[in-house]
């Protein structure tokens, strides 16, 4: 029987600060998916995540514009993955924003555009954390799954 689905998976995505990348991360999240042979949700679940972190950095990352990359390193398993995500933007930690439990308690129309796909994060992940360290944004996420033995 072979076990190379024990021998986990160290993969680098490089993407550019541009909405359209989003396609190329998702399918390298597949690939890398029925590799190791996660569960369909396992892997959208992920996707979600990387997305709204993305995103953000598209959006608010670069002010002043160009072309910049992010690197997306990925290191996974048939039970678990850690996601690193690392860009040049500008120093922004989005664990430290309001906390989307009290976005939620406010009425629909007085909530601020954006500021949950963090909340989304943090409820399909086990594990993340945010630092800023020599001119860099470093996310870094970890999900365990469910044996299906």
């Amino acid at each position: 029987m072979s076990k190379e689905w024990q021998v986990p998976i160290d993969r680098e995505i490089k993407i550019y600060n541009r909405l359209d990348e989003l396609q190329r991360l998702n399918e390298g999240l597949e690939q890398i998916g029925a590799e190791v042979g996660w569960p369909e949700r396992a892997v959208l679940d992920l996707s979600l995540a990387c997305e709204e972190l993305v995103v953000n950095i598209v959006n608010y990352g670069f002010p002043a514009g160009g072309e910049h990359l992010i690197d997306v390193s990925i290191q996974a398993s048939r039970s678990s993955v850690e996601v690193k995500i690392v860009d040049g933007g500008i120093p922004f930690n989005p664990l430290e924003e309001t906390d989307p439990f009290d976005l939620l308690e406010l009425d629909i129309e007085d909530r601020p555009i954006g500021g949950l796909g963090i909340f989304f994060v943090k409820r399909l992940m086990d594990d993340i954390h945010y630092e800023y360290a020599e001119g860099l944004n470093r996310f870094c996420m970890r999900k365990q799954f469910q044996s299906n033995k």
